[in-house]
């Protein structure tokens, strides 16, 4: 993953651990991030995304509505379509794959035009 794909305070985790372990990213250079449970700096290039779950929904406030099997932030409506998820904020729909992605597009939407 690039370092310009990511922003400070991204959750993210490592390819050579055996688990995904979340981590946060705390400082990013050209090529370089710097992640708060690392002691050393990580290429980007170890760098994956946190699958998205029900329970990163949860963890952003996100509330499941059983009727129509979507779960919603405020104006934000995300959908599980087979093996992916679809966010749909106004008439943006956006698949998203990963918690930093669901973190910017929250970013993107919180931010004063």
């Amino acid at each position: 993953m690039k370092a310009s794909d990511l922003r400070v305070g991204n959750i993210v985790s490592v390819c050579y651990e055996d688990d995904i372990i979340p981590d946060t990213v705390l400082i990013l250079e050209p090529d370089v991030v710097h992640l708060s449970n690392r002691e050393y700096a990580d290429s980007d290039r170890d760098i994956i995304g946190v699958p998205i779950s029900k329970e990163w929904l949860m963890h952003f406030n996100f509330n499941y509505q059983s009727k129509q099997r979507v779960w919603y932030y405020g104006e934000i409506i995300v959908r599980a379509l087979k093996n992916k998820w679809i966010a749909k904020w106004n008439s943006l729909n956006r698949e998203i794959e990963f918690v930093h992605q669901l973190q910017d597009l929250l970013h993107f939407i919180a931010e004063p035009n």
